[in-house]
């Protein structure tokens, strides 16, 4: 039988709701002032062995399709609807069975309804489909010009429609405009412009007719970093704006980037974490004018602490910043708010597990959300999806 304490620490394991009262293993003064976060994992049945994948929504409403790996060794999607709570009735979730060859690269909202964005690996050429999740009902279906096989993607709202980037080759990505129609096949067009590399991020306030990529180039030296952002109409065609240059000293550790109104904003983690000595900075970025043009920018030192990627939870108008930052092992969220004049800092949240990473998540209207966050159990890979807020 279980004694008190061991009962306890079962608890503490599997909740990020206080810091006070978890016991940590790194004895890190800086878990104390940690506030609290809700957080559940991500339910699994008998036959189910982790998640794969998740994929949150692109719409404000919310939502998650978390990829499960069976037993059999078989891929489910399955999808949780968005709402204001961590926790996951699995008896709600609703499977989307797919096929082997395909795989989920997005989620929307489509007349008050939830689709997935899905491609399908087959006779050597990529096809994009949109299903709707609650009945897994064929909307709409398209080959794409792609040859080979498309490895990842990612589902970005625009003004009438959505932009899908696709990933393939060795480090390609291409853009499909996909534009709903209330009968009969969606409009589905490829953009002139492809990325050379898949790290390029598509941004767009899903308001503005037009969106924008941004991809780091290589500097001149070790001390800069150049981002090019390009501008993609409703049409397909692209524009190259320009590059900005920023100072990052050893150069940029990682990226990240988001539509906050009418402005891009930009997250550069510079210098190198893995030994204590770096720093955040947060560039807002004017493209009104044609070139771009920094508006501000502020940075954000983290002294003795390693840190993951910064992730960026947009509604539009403004945004949630959350990075994890770590000592032996464990971390916690740092988070920021930002939106067209400044970032401000919100402080940090929770104690998290060895090797956690925020993956990705939503805002809502009202500037509330969920957060779903990575990490390993053992040889497994595990969710937890935690409530987040402006």
């Amino acid at each position: 039988m279980l004694g008190k304490l061991q009962i306890l620490s079962v608890i503490l394991v599997f909740s990020c709701t206080t810091t006070e009262t978890k016991q940590t293993e790194s004895n890190w003064g800086e878990l104390g002032k940690s506030g609290p976060i809700s957080c559940n994992p991500w339910p699994l049945k008998e036959n189910e062995l982790d998640v794969s994948q998740m994929v949150a929504s692109a719409e404000a409403g919310g939502g998650f399709i978390a990829t499960l790996r069976m037993r059999s060794g078989s891929q489910l999607p399955v999808f949780a609807e968005g709402k204001n709570s961590a926790e996951i009735d699995i008896e709600e979730l609703v499977a989307l069975p797919i096929g082997r060859s395909a795989h989920v690269v997005g989620l929307a909202e489509w007349s008050h309804e939830p689709v997935a964005f899905i491609i399908q690996n087959r006779n050597d050429r990529a096809w994009l489909e949109i299903r709707a999740v609650r009945n897994n009902k064929l909307v709409s279906r398209m080959p794409t010009p792609i040859e080979g096989d498309v490895y990842s993607g990612k589902v970005t709202p625009s003004a009438k429609g959505w932009w899908v980037q696709l990933n393939h080759g060795e480090a390609d990505a291409s853009f499909v405009k996909v534009a709903p129609e209330k009968e009969g096949d969606w409009h589905f067009s490829l953009s002139s412009f492809k990325a050379t590399t898949r790290f390029a991020t598509m941004v767009s306030n899903g308001v503005d007719l037009h969106s924008h990529i941004i991809e780091m180039v290589r500097g001149k030296d070790d001390n800069t970093s150049n981002f090019k952002i390009t501008r993609l109409e409703q049409t397909g065609k692209s524009k190259e704006l320009g590059s900005l240059r920023l100072a990052t000293k050893s150069g940029a550790e990682s990226w990240s980037a988001a539509a906050v109104g009418s402005r891009l904003a930009l997250a550069v983690v510079r210098g190198d974490s893995m030994i204590g000595q770096a720093s955040m900075i947060v560039t807002s970025i004017g493209v009104s004018g044609g070139e771009p043009s920094v508006e501000w920018k502020q940075e954000f030192p983290f002294d003795d602490v390693h840190l993951g990627d910064p992730v960026w939870i947009s509604n539009g108008t403004r945004a949630l910043l959350g990075i994890i930052k770590w000592i032996d092992g464990e971390g916690a969220l740092s988070r920021f708010r930002v939106d067209a004049y400044k970032a401000d800092t919100l402080g940090d949240v929770g104690v998290f597990e060895k090797g956690t990473v925020l993956i990705s998540g939503y805002l809502n209207e009202k500037s509330s959300g969920m957060g779903a966050f990575r990490y390993r159990e053992k040889e497994l890979w595990k969710y937890k999806l935690c409530k987040l807020s402006l």
